[in-house]
């Protein structure tokens, strides 16, 4: 009878424990449904919430479960997040890294743990990359050139005639703000313009906005200002307007709704981003490795670079529709990226025909927007 009930207890106390591993990922492993870990680098900031419900729209889409943690705006909290992912049981991972130190260490961790992984969004340096491709577990990365975002909104802005500018960005040191800093500064520089300022510091609207007010009131013979993010951007908006006397074009990367509306406004003279579709091919390449189909390109873990867009104007309500509201890719269409029969030539194919106006016929052709809208938008 002892013995029953002790065969009993180890029955009920295992059966515990499959219920609580289970519960951190909704139940997902009792249907053997993949659950891919995802940490959301600060949950409220908007960029980061985009890249949240892009990520659970590709999950849903792909038939996977999706395992968010919240980073609270702490490195530490990034690594030791990872831990938590592993610790809870999940089948693979979509790192976002918001600086170069922390991919080796997430490479480690996962490599240890035998744990696929990919990163998206910030595309980590040529020596930082370097040191993780050799894990058999990393499956690749999507991810914007940010040198090349910065550079492309400074290309934007001496087309216009624009000579001196200020830029108001993010910590010193982050990978994407720091990147996008250098690549304005050095294009703007080399086509014969001047920075007068670059103005690090933290992006919460409150922190960016003294830094931006502080700014122009020491450089307002400024004729440009470049805003390495949504938040940085709408504080710039609203720091501009206390300096009447200024007459500044107004440049911003990511497209938040405050910017959409700045370009409908005319006070922001152009935006570029559009690169919320990072993190869909990263998911992408990470289920096809975990149901058995590695994608590949010359023999390594792909590396993704997805397109830079300026938005025009003309252009703000589509993309605010098929963009934020819904997701610029259907269910369909992600589903295709993954498959026994799936390589690298569908992503490459794919990367190569995105652009707004493709995305946006895209929609025409599925019946959700109608050709003479599109046309009526083209030629305003």
């Amino acid at each position: 009878m002892k013995a029953k009930r002790i065969i009993m207890f180890s029955l009920v106390f295992a059966l515990a424990g499959f219920a609580f591993a289970g519960g951190a990922q909704s139940g997902s492993k009792a249907d053997k449904k993949l659950v891919i870990g995802f940490n959301n680098y600060l949950q409220g900031n908007y960029s980061l919430d985009i890249l949240e419900k892009s990520f659970k729209a590709t999950c849903d889409a792909l038939g996977v479960e999706p395992y968010v943690l919240n980073d609270e705006a702490k490195p530490e909290n990034s690594a030791s997040n990872v831990d938590n992912m592993i610790n809870a049981g999940v089948d693979g991972i979509v790192f976002f890294g918001i600086n170069d130190t922390l991919f080796p260490v997430v490479a480690r961790k996962c490599t240890d743990a035998k744990i696929p992984f990919v990163f998206f969004d910030h595309m980590p340096s040529d020596e930082t990359l370097a040191r993780v491709v050799s894990s058999p577990y990393y499956k690749g990365i999507a991810a914007t050139v940010d040198y090349g975002t910065g550079a492309n909104i400074a290309n934007y802005a001496l087309q216009r005639g624009l000579k001196k500018a200020v830029v108001v960005t993010g910590q010193q040191g982050d990978t994407t703000h720091t990147a996008r800093t250098n690549g304005f500064t050095d294009t703007f520089t080399k086509g014969g313009g001047q920075v007068l300022a670059q103005a690090y510091g933290p992006v919460d609207l409150s922190g960016a906005l003294t830094r931006a007010n502080d700014t122009l009131t020491a450089h307002p013979d400024a004729d440009c200002i470049y805003a390495t993010n949504g938040d940085v951007g709408t504080s710039c908006i609203e720091a501009l307007s206390k300096h009447p006397a200024m007459k500044a074009s107004i440049f911003v990367t990511d497209l938040d709704p405050s910017v959409l509306d700045g370009l409908k406004t005319g006070k922001v003279a152009a935006g570029n981003g559009a690169h919320w579709v990072n993190v869909d091919f990263a998911t992408a390449l990470l289920v096809n490795a975990l149901r058995g189909n590695t994608i590949t390109d010359g023999g390594k873990a792909p590396r993704l670079v997805v397109p830079v867009m300026t938005l025009p104007s003309n252009l703000v309500e589509l993309y605010d529709r098929y963009w934020i509201q819904q997701q610029p890719f259907s269910a369909d269409e992600m589903r295709s990226w993954v498959g026994p029969n799936v390589a690298i030539d569908t992503y490459k194919k794919t990367l190569d025909d995105y652009n707004i106006q493709n995305r946006l016929q895209a929609k025409v052709s599925q019946g959700l927007l109608k050709q003479a809208d599109l046309d009526a938008a083209l030629k305003q």
